[in-house]
């Protein structure tokens, strides 16, 4: 499933956003199995996470600085064949939030032209590629599953590797959405 025209055109590090669409794919079916907030999300929503995957880094294109920022307009301006101008929309506000501030409807028009229920959906799906995102980062491919287990103040976060234990430095700083939209702390364990 791939966004084939802007993924061919934009798409400058394919491995990157195939590993961190792979990546987010592991987290949000764990999360989905075990983690309240997360169990009522649609098939669609995993559909709209895996596009954005793959899409969130094409703002590069323009500038790296706010390149998140870039991406959404791009995905925006040019759209995705086979969606709606509101499902555009829903890809495009969760590859923006894969970095930077948080979503925000009184700062960012854009966000803000989402239904609630459409904004809640991008804030728990943008957390998840951003963690996804955070996951690529020593781009090594060494987590293999993983699987979430939610106590009353946090959501463990277990992961299978090849062997070796990943640096999560960036793993960690980029739970802070997630942690947001649970309101409990994400904790990574090694199965």
């Amino acid at each position: 499933m791939k966004p084939d025209s802007l993924y061919e055109k934009y798409c400058k590090d394919k491995e990157h956003a195939n590993e961190v669409k792979k990546y987010a794919v592991m987290i949000l079916d764990a999360l989905k199995q075990n983690v309240s907030e997360f169990k009522t999300l649609s098939d669609k929503a995993g559909e709209y996470l895996e596009h954005a995957a793959l899409l969130h880094d094409i703002g590069y294109v323009v500038e790296k600085k706010s390149h998140h920022k870039h991406a959404m307009n791009i995905i925006i301006d040019e759209g995705i064949e086979g969606f709606s101008d509101k499902e555009i929309l829903i890809i495009a506000n969760i590859a923006r939030y894969h970095r930077a501030s948080f979503p925000d409807a009184a700062k960012h028009e854009r966000f803000a032209q989402l239904s609630e229920d459409d904004r809640l959906l991008v804030s728990r799906v943008g957390a998840v590629l951003r963690l996804a995102d955070g996951f690529d980062k020593p781009h090594k491919n060494l987590i293999l599953r993983m699987r979430a287990e939610e106590t009353d103040d946090k959501v463990k976060l277990y992961l299978k590797t090849i062997g070796f234990k990943p640096n999560l430095k960036m793993a960690e700083q980029k739970k802070d959405l997630l942690e947001f939209v649970l309101q409990k702390k994400v904790e990574f364990l090694f199965m």
